[in-house]
Formats: C-alpha cells, structure tokens, sequence
C-alpha cells in the first residue's frame, strides 16, 4: 500500500502534542514504514511547514528531524502545473489541493490525515491514522 501522510500527521510524528494518542498513532505509522509495512509518502510542502511550526529548536535539531523523517517517508514534488490544476481542485483549501496532487503524482492509495473532511471531494480515499492502522494492522 502506498500511504501519503498529511502535514497534520508528520506535525504528530516530529513535536509533542497535548493529545498523546495523535503522536502515538504517528509513530505507529512511520514504525510500519520502517519496518516495511507500508510505502509511506508525503509532499515536499509538508518539510517548510514542519520547519516553521519547531521554530523554537535550532537549525541542526530542525534538519535532523526532517532528515529522520525523509529516511523513511518518500518525498514527493510539487510539480509548476500543480499550480493551474490546483485551481481546478474539487478541494477549496489550497494546501489541501496541492497535497492530493503530490499525493497523485506519487500513484498513492490512501491519504492519511486527521481532517478526513477536508478531502471528502478528492480521489483518493482519505482516512484517519486509527483507521489506516487499523487497516495495516489486520
């Protein structure tokens, strides 16, 4: 299966969230990828944003987490027609938009994120990360 993970989730992975079971499902996900479980996927959009939001670490800490993170979660592009497709996107969000057309350029199966609503319009299914481990783990 090829799994593209969301901002929300990689943000649930790398810094401590007040609710613990985000960050334990998080890490249950990048576990499967390591582990060969799953392929897991995201958009190179995602790595500026995890930047930004650990702000309050130092450059090296901030690149050893993206790094660790890219060991085992395949950087997709974010292709220059991506921008004139995002304006034709189901989806009204335009982060949104752009990450389900990473997550097509990378042929992926699932979208993994905590706002399942956000992508009810797109083509690719999207589940939360109780459901994908659910679902792996069966």
């Amino acid at each position: 299966m090829r799994a593209f993970l969301d901002t929300n989730v990689l943000l649930d992975h790398v810094i401590e969230r007040k609710n613990l079971q985000f960050c334990l499902n998080a890490d249950a996900i990048l576990q499967a990828g390591k582990n060969g479980t799953v392929d897991l996927y995201m958009s190179v959009l995602s790595i500026p944003t995890i930047a930004y939001v650990i702000k309050n670490v130092t450059v090296d800490v901030k690149k050893a987490k993206i790094c660790n993170l890219a060991s085992v979660v395949k950087v997709l592009p974010s292709l220059p027609e991506h921008v004139n497709e995002m304006f034709e996107s189901p989806l009204s969000d335009i982060e949104d938009a752009l990450q389900l057309l990473s997550a097509k350029s990378g042929n992926c199966d699932v979208i993994v994120t905590r706002d399942v609503e956000d992508f009810a319009l797109s083509d690719i299914p999207a589940i939360s990360p109780e459901d994908f481990l659910s679902r792996i783990l069966e």
